[in-house]
């Protein structure tokens, strides 16, 4: 008979701090098990390629610190398919594993070399995240928005989760919702049962069922969102909770109860003529509700308790490990990039109208453009005012065709025209700066864009022209 996920952890952390043995620990982690923390922190195993294979399994943060795990996270994405049949039984999300990495300086280092664009495309459009302590500034009057956000993101290291308990504590504040679940699912029944009572606010619904065990896991891990919709959630649950939890959510689902806790407190005679899953009525079908309530803030906090509550430096230190945004990493890979053709979101609104006075001056004189072309550095020290998007834009491309005429990191060209694709589908390919200009970009100013390309495509230079098409 195989091992709990429980069992399996207690033996995983046994090796772990004993003789920790990799292979060993791979065999367990493929097992199943609750991994609580990165594991970068052993210095057993932490440089070990079975680092990757482990963390992945598990859905847990981890650091490229050398070539082999380097290697082994290029294996991952070259035999995606595979890894996604062997370990999806275990880990439904285990094709997601670049969410997963913590960038860091080797990890930015092996980047700046890397060949395969593929590859490079993947690391950089995976989902964003954030330092905690800048997320947590971004609007301290919203910190229960912020918290859950960051929970939901990073939630699955234990860490990051007393990170967000001693803020819950600081603040007097609890969070509604986390997607549904009032601890993030990532740990053994023992963990979620402390975290969820101090990070969630409580429910109002109770849901009886004749297992004892899953009714208790029930009520402490879902929110009354999930227990007013275990009828149509039940075989999702049991996808996904089933053999973690080893709770049989589909008969559970066909038979139950959900009483509401606010009315059996004020009725002593109160019957159970609640939610069942005989009588449950179709006015909750979807988890519209849940989404709704999740994305309002009922308890703004006033700016003296913002004000009372500064974090200090340790603790930023502390966290600094989380990943970055693809903004801050344009900052680590390429300083002297962030002041001039920094992405600033006003710009969205204000396309502005192209800068003759600029396209006169620089790229109709020959000279002028081929210097542009030869050196990087000549057009960011250009003595020019930009105003909006289309002045950005103009200039930046400029610096990008610059670039990859000097046959900059293809990674650094990569992480700077990210924005740009992402709005207004605007692309590295094949060593030229393409824009796409078809229908699902989000910039509904395209003909700024077009006429843009078409007067960097026509210039008195045309191996300079060669970089762009469109």
């Amino acid at each position: 008979m195989s091992k709990s996920f429980e069992e399996n952890t207690k033996d995983f952390y046994d090796e772990l701090n004993g003789e920790c043995d990799p292979k060993r620990l791979l065999y367990i982690a493929e097992q199943g098990i609750f991994l609580k923390e990165p594991l970068f922190k052993y210095d057993k195993i932490k440089d070990h390629e079975y680092v990757v294979d482990i963390s992945v399994i598990s859905d847990q943060f981890f650091l490229i610190n050398n070539n082999k795990q380097y290697n082994r996270l290029k294996y991952f994405f070259k035999e995606d398919r595979y890894i996604y049949d062997k370990y999806r039984h275990l880990t439904p999300s285990c094709n997601d594993y670049f969410s997963l990495v913590i960038i860091n300086k080797y990890f930015i280092e092996k980047l700046l070399y890397e060949k395969d664009e593929n590859f490079l495309n993947e690391v950089i459009s995976t989902r964003e995240n954030y330092l905690l302590e800048d997320f947590i500034k971004i609007n301290e009057n919203n910190i229960e928005d912020i918290l859950r956000k960051i929970l939901i993101e990073s939630g699955k290291d234990i860490n990051v989760l007393n990170y967000c308990l001693d803020k819950v504590k600081r603040y007097n504040s609890k969070i509604k919702s986390i997607e549904g679940y009032r601890v993030p699912m990532h740990y053994c029944f023992e963990t979620l049962k402390y975290y969820s009572d101090e990070l969630c606010i409580k429910n109002h619904l109770y849901l009886k069922c004749e297992d004892k065990y899953a009714e208790e896991f029930i009520n402490v891990c879902f929110t009354d969102e999930f227990i007013r919709n275990f009828y149509h959630f039940n075989i999702e649950f049991h996808e996904k909770f089933s053999k973690k939890y080893n709770i049989d959510f589909k008969e559970i689902g066909e038979k139950f109860e959900v009483i509401d806790i606010n009315k059996i407190n004020t009725n002593e005679n109160y019957t159970n003529e609640n939610y069942t899953n005989e009588n449950y009525t179709n006015e909750n079908e979807t988890n519209e509700n849940y989404t709704n309530e999740n994305e309002t803030n009922e308890n703004e906090t006033n700016e003296n308790e913002t004000n009372e509550n500064e974090t200090n430096e340790n603790e930023t230190n502390e966290n600094e490990y989380i990943n970055d945004i693809q903004g801050q990493l344009i900052k680590i890979i390429y300083p002297q990039y962030k002041g001039k053709l920094s992405y600033i979101e006003s710009y969205e609104l204000n396309p502005g109208d192209i800068n003759f006075d600029f396209i006169n001056k620089y790229l109709r004189n020959y000279k002028k453009i081929d210097r542009i072309l030869k050196d990087p550095n000549y057009i960011l020290n250009i003595d020019i005012v930009i105003n909006n998007y289309t002045d950005c834009l103009i200039i930046k491309l400029c610096y990008l065709a610059s670039l990859i005429h000097n046959k900059y990191s293809k990674f650094i060209i990569q992480v700077l025209i990210f924005y740009d694709e992402y709005w207004h589908s605007i692309s590295y390919r094949d060593d030229k700066i393409v824009f796409g200009n078809y229908s699902g970009g989000r910039y509904k100013y395209k003909f700024y864009i077009r006429k843009i390309f078409k007067i960097l495509m026509n210039t008195p230079h045309k191996l300079f022209n060669s970089y762009f098409y469109c």
